[in-house]
């Protein structure tokens, strides 16, 4: 049997620049198999079937690996620098995507982890790393790590450090001596706060705890794929990619904010990606798969692909008022190959120009009569409703 303290587990961890660490066993999540049917049976995954799946496969790690003995769960910071104000034309990217794409980052550390318990014990180690890529529920299991405890927010929250971490997890064969770190979980609880509750620029939480993914900014901008409903459009308001807004007014991260943690590794830190915010105006300009990829490819963004992304640029381009992206809006609706784009952009163009007064309103009406000749039925669909509600 492979057998290692957890002391000399979470040195081997703090080597590998994974400062945060928990073990639980592989038995199943009960209590958090019945929430997450709750949650399903409510509708509340909006498009995201692959929360979908059977309750009994993400609350029990044994079915993901045969065999094994224990969850080795870790946390790794990522960038907490205080934000200054949004420059002119550009969209928010939650603080998550500043960096590299953390499922590699994570996973290489992951890997290390693994080679240096496997130098303690030996090779009959069996184990396999987890960074966001199975189907787990991750919280649930670092609650249980005794690594913090689950908010109002939904977020696992690590008292006195807060939530802005990712999770990862190295299941194996390896059994975990306690000793006199058998240690108690962490303790906590919200108290009687509701700032996440009530702070959600889209009222995205419908109890405590309980998140209704189709109003969730972070799932408008990032998951859902296609087009955005006119209210969808002006709910996501200037974030480009993902929201933080629930973490950003949680008591908990506001120390981390306030001293401006940075990312416990460099690659997780806005120097080494994107950073905190992008020029709508080069985003909507990308024509290209392969220019995407050469922009942000190894970060989060690859996500939402670029068709995503040049229509949460048109759309926030739009409620920002960015009158400069007039010309830019314009261009992606006439020559964009996506035709998701070109009906986003020509919805925007049209906000921004009908803001002009009346010579805009001509440019406005110009435009929509042109699209409804668009060959996408969407586009001239698009074209029509808006001609529909111009003032005569």
């Amino acid at each position: 049997m492979q057998s290692l303290a957890l002391t000399t587990l979470r040195d081997l961890a703090a080597r590998c620049g994974l400062s945060v660490l928990g073990v639980t066993g592989v038995e199943q999540l009960q209590a958090d198999l019945e929430r997450l049917q709750g949650w399903q049976q409510r509708g509340l995954a909006a498009g995201m079937s692959y929360m979908l799946r059977p309750p009994e496969l993400l609350a029990n790690p044994a079915t993901v690996v045969p065999g094994a003995r224990s969850v080795i769960t870790v946390a790794i910071f990522y960038d907490r620098t205080p934000v200054g104000p949004l420059p002119a034309g550009h969209g928010r990217v939650a603080r998550y995507a500043w960096g590299r794409d953390y499922h590699k980052v994570l996973r290489k550390r992951l890997e290390a982890l693994a080679d240096l318990i496997r130098g303690e014990v030996g090779s009959g180690l069996e184990a396999r790393v987890f960074s966001d890529s199975v189907p787990l529920l991750e919280r649930a299991l670092g609650r249980r790590a005794g690594l913090g405890f689950v908010g109002k927010s939904t977020m696992l929250i690590l008292p006195g450090k807060g939530t802005f971490f990712f999770l990862g997890e190295l299941l194996s064969n390896l059994e975990v001596q306690l000793d006199e770190l058998a240690a108690e979980p962490q303790r906590g609880h919200c108290g009687s706060c509701q700032s996440c509750l009530t702070e959600c620029p889209t009222q995205a939480f419908v109890g405590e705890r309980v998140l209704d993914a189709g109003r969730c900014i972070s799932y408008l901008t990032i998951e859902k794929r296609g087009a955005l409903a006119e209210a969808e459009r002006r709910m996501i308001g200037d974030w480009l990619f993902g929201c933080d807004v629930c973490q950003e007014v949680c008591p908990f991260n506001f120390v981390s904010i306030k001293k401006g943690r940075k990312a416990d590794v460099p690659e997780l830190g806005a120097e080494a990606g994107i950073g905190p915010s992008l020029s709508l105006e080069d985003v909507l300009s990308i024509r290209d798969t392969a220019s995407f990829e050469r922009r942000f490819g190894g970060t989060a963004l690859m996500r939402t692909k670029r068709e995503g992304l040049l229509r949460n640029a048109a759309v926030v381009a739009a409620n920002s008022k960015a009158e400069r992206l007039e010309a830019g809006l314009l261009a992606a609706s006439l020559e964009d190959s996506s035709a998701v784009v070109r009906q986003h952009a020509l919805w925007a163009y049209v906000a921004i120009t009908m803001d002009a007064g009346s010579s805009g309103s001509g440019r406005a009406v110009g435009r929509l009569e042109k699209a409804l000749a668009d060959p996408a039925l969407e586009v001239a669909a698009e074209a029509r409703s808006l001609l529909s509600r111009l003032p005569n």
